[in-house]
């Protein structure tokens, strides 16, 4: 045999189809991945159904609650609205207005006698939330769950009343501190040709937040109607800065006088800057005692108190094994007297607790007058303090609890 028919027989082979041997565990794997598809589609197909179920009974309930309940809430709605008003309406006109003047200056937009009647009803319901839960956990004493309910009347309005200067000073304090820029800004836009009405508006850039609103609000006053003028001091009106007010005077004045307003604007400008660098070198300049101050409503004074409340505790229980009696009865013809403790140590603590929150809350108010010379910049440090003073002063009591429990061989 010659090696082309070799070759050519070898082309044959190759080219002839292998038959492939069947598996005979392929037939029943691919019934059995067609029956469980099969119940998978009929499973989720069940799943949907009932999910349209549940929402459309949902629904229906919903609509049949909304249709039968609905005119009963709406009318209890407007009811204590309009129980909130009367009561609000009890106040003193100058309280009302001067209410409405704190929510203008806040760039809230609320009913005084609403607001009023509201802390009016948490002050009533809060009070004797606290009262009761004070009886109850003091063993029916009657004179402390008083003080309690009391205390909690007054802190709802104060409350109140912090919340509102400190949503008032923050809104002062972001106008004021895009102010300098704004200014610059109307300056360089007068100054290549614009008009001062046209160069306020120009400027209201949403950067500039509160400010711009207000600076869109003089130039809608003035496309309706309302002299430039009259828009800028009502403007000033509304916010609670005497910065602005004196811009907007000298602003006035400018244009009265018909001098160079852009360098006027600019020099006051320059003013803001210099006042402002000096309220920082004034924070920074009282670091270290603010730091102090905080060292002692942190960590000085719930030390003190964790340590003082530990000492009564270990005296309240060694004098509990010894006879005070006996010993007094001994010790009368000497110059000891022995006397049982004339303070509990849960006394102690309710006292310790008090005095942190007093503290923390007149320190806060200091801090906040010592770094911008303003009471109400330390409000909002007043949560924080009392939040770290009273839980370091729960975390040194446990710990030096179980230090002593230690050396003295007692439960803690």
């Amino acid at each position: 045999m010659s090696d082309d028919v070799k070759m050519e027989k070898g082309l044959r082979t190759l080219n002839t189809p292998r038959k492939e041997k069947k598996d005979p565990m392929k037939i029943p794997a691919d019934i059995f991945y067609a029956v469980m598809g099969t119940i998978m589609k009929v499973f989720s197909y069940t799943l949907v159904s009932l999910g349209n179920l549940f929402v459309s009974v949902f629904h229906l309930i919903h609509e049949t609650f909304k249709g039968l309940i609905g005119p009963f809430v709406e009318f209890f709605i407007k009811f204590v609205r309009s129980v909130h008003h009367r009561l609000g309406s009890l106040f003193p006109f100058h309280t009302r207005g001067k209410l409405e003047e704190m929510f203008l200056y806040s760039g809230l937009t609320r009913n005084p006698e609403e607001t009023l009647g509201i802390t009016v009803m948490y002050s009533i319901l809060f009070p004797i939330a606290v009262g009761l839960i004070t009886f109850i956990f003091t063993e029916d004493d009657i004179m402390l769950s008083g003080g309690a309910a009391l205390t909690s009347f007054i802190l709802v309005w104060i409350i109140l009343y912090m919340m509102l200067n400190l949503l008032v000073d923050k809104r002062t304090s972001n106008i004021e501190k895009v102010l300098p820029d704004l200014l610059s800004m109307i300056a360089q836009n007068m100054s290549a040709g614009m008009t001062p009405y046209n160069a306020l508006w120009v400027a209201a850039r949403p950067e500039f937040g509160a400010l711009a609103d207000e600076m869109q609000k003089v130039a809608r006053d003035t496309l309706t109607g309302t002299p430039l003028e009259t828009a800028l001091i009502n403007m000033s009106n509304r916010v609670n800065s005497d910065k602005l007010q004196r811009t907007v005077k000298l602003m006035i004045q400018g244009m009265r006088s018909g001098g160079e307003l852009p360098t006027v604007l600019q020099e006051i400008s320059r003013d803001i800057r210099t006042e402002q660098n000096i309220v920082k070198r004034m924070e920074s300049e009282t670091t270290a005692q603010v730091m102090f101050i905080l060292f002692s409503l942190i960590l000085g004074a719930p030390l003190l108190f964790a340590a003082s409340s530990q000492f009564i505790s270990i005296f309240t229980k060694t004098f509990s094994y010894i006879d005070v009696e006996a010993l007094s009865e001994q010790a009368q013809g000497g110059m000891v007297s022995i006397q049982p403790l004339a303070i509990s140590e849960g006394e102690f603590v309710l006292y310790a607790l008090i005095v942190l929150g007093v503290c923390c809350f007149f320190g806060s108010l200091l801090i906040g007058i010592m770094r911008s010379g303003k009471m109400t910049r330390g409000i909002s440090l007043i949560p924080i303090t009392l939040l770290l003073s009273i839980g370091v002063f729960l975390l040194l009591r446990f710990i030096l609890s179980s230090f002593f429990a230690g050396m003295m061989g007692t439960p803690a």
